[in-house]
């Protein structure tokens, strides 16, 4: 490993996305490098590394020791912490859970507006009481969302995940656990953050709308 190379990745991330990664020593180049790329992605659907300074301002990245459920997360002041569980051996999730943890850095620092946004654009709403954490509320993701499929713990997770989708559309179909395919009514309500407008996959809308039903309205 050269650890010129993995200094060139801490630069570019620090430069262009204002990201900081804290302890450095313990993540590898191909690691490091993952965590570029995902941040790359998004960044050019968003318009670039200025826009995505704009809106997000400042990334700070944490890795700890710890085994848990969640591969990462994102909370305010820390923003993403990557547990033991992440996929650290497969770039395409490892990518994925990136541009997650990433959206909702983005969301926190609307104060939670992008994922209220998208929970009415959806259809979506919040059910009985459920002992849970952040919402103590079960959540059901309308009419659009993919059979089969769980529905997320809230809209923040919504809006994470079709952020992800939106930004990795191929691996979404592709995914281990099954698609994580999302409805029009996300993608477009996503699109209209992004200053790339990717247009939704064709052969998805089956999966949302049966023969009888009318599909999306253009655009």
């Amino acid at each position: 490993m050269d650890d010129s190379d993995k200094a060139s990745i801490l630069r570019r991330l620090a430069s262009q996305y204002r990201a900081r990664v804290f302890r450095p020593g313990s993540w590898s180049e191909n690691e490091l490098r993952h965590i570029l790329e995902g941040t790359e992605d998004l960044a050019t659907l968003m318009g670039g590394p200025a826009a995505f300074r704009r809106e997000l301002r400042w990334v700070l990245v944490w890795r700890v020791p710890w085994q848990t459920w969640m591969a990462a997360m994102a909370v305010p002041l820390l923003d993403v912490v990557y547990f033991k569980s992440a996929s650290w051996g497969d770039p395409p999730e490892l990518k994925w859970q990136t541009v997650h943890e990433l959206a909702h850095v983005w969301d926190i620092r609307t104060f939670y507006r992008l994922s209220r946004g998208l929970k009415k654009a959806s259809g979506s709403s919040y059910g009985r009481f459920k002992w849970q954490s952040p919402i103590p509320f079960e959540y059901h993701g309308g009419e659009g969302w993919l059979k089969g499929r769980k529905h997320p713990l809230n809209a923040l997770e919504d809006w994470a995940e079709s952020v992800a989708t939106c930004v990795y559309a191929d691996h979404a179909e592709s995914a281990r656990g099954g698609p994580r395919l999302i409805s029009p009514a996300r993608w477009n309500y996503v699109r209209e953050y992004m200053a790339v407008r990717l247009d939704y996959p064709a052969h998805w809308i089956p999966h949302f709308y049966g023969p009888d039903e009318p599909g999306p309205e253009p655009d």
